[in-house]
């Protein structure tokens, strides 16, 4: 099976966007994937929850990190192609850097995490163009919103569904941040939670994705 690649991809810092990586990651793992988490963003986030995780988590699932130059992103998903990897996700900074083009053409699938703010939603058109141009499937995934009947999620849905496909969301829970103080996640610490709940539908949304996804047999060129 040819390795798949996902990237979360976002104009703005705050949305989620490194939770929905890691998380993505450890239930692919659970699931039986050969996972790499890809740090590009400067601020390391996902590298400090990683370490911590790699302190004290024993025999759990645990993706395997890499934290590459941008500039040689390219030679680092061949080498992980090469290295049997069955899934890449892959965490970008929260804006649009030169070498997103690149990434964004690497990807089986994009993430596009937002919350359902006006705010947010009108700073998404500078990483969506983007991202369109590429030419590779996309989807939102609505982030942070609070727990219930939400009438910004219920107003933020058909404005994202006119520009493309929206995945099952992640709401506010506060089993997201105390799972990542300890380098776990969700659904390991709190696996009968409603957000280990929410993370297993995203993952099966995502996977199918990814199982339609067409196969790559190498990396295009930048």
């Amino acid at each position: 099976m040819s390795m798949k690649t996902v990237m979360v991809a976002k104009q703005k810092g705050g949305v989620g966007a490194t939770t929905l990586a890691r998380e993505l990651g450890v239930a692919a793992a659970a699931a039986g994937k050969s996972v790499v988490l890809v740090d590009l963003d400067p601020q390391g986030t996902l590298r400090g929850w990683w370490n911590r995780r790699t302190e004290g988590m024993g025999g759990q699932p645990n993706p395997a990190l890499a934290a590459p130059s941008p500039t040689r992103i390219v030679e680092a998903l061949e080498q992980l192609r090469a290295a049997g990897t069955d899934l890449c996700i892959i965490d970008t900074p929260p804006s649009v850097h030169p070498f997103l083009g690149t990434v964004m053409r690497l990807a089986d699938l994009i993430l596009l995490p937002t919350r359902a703010t006006t705010d947010d939603l009108e700073a998404l058109p500078a990483v969506l163009d983007l991202v369109e141009e590429s030419g590779r499937p996309f989807v939102f995934v609505v982030t942070q919103t609070s727990p219930g009947k939400s009438r910004l999620y219920d107003d933020a849905l058909p404005v994202l569904a006119q520009r493309g496909r929206v995945a099952p969301p992640l709401r506010i829970r506060a089993d997201f941040p105390v799972a990542a103080a300890t380098g776990r996640t969700a659904t390991e610490a709190a696996p009968r939670s409603k957000a280990a709940e929410e993370v297993a539908a995203l993952w099966q949304f995502v996977a199918g994705d990814l199982a339609r996804a067409r196969k790559r047999t190498s990396v295009p060129a930048s």
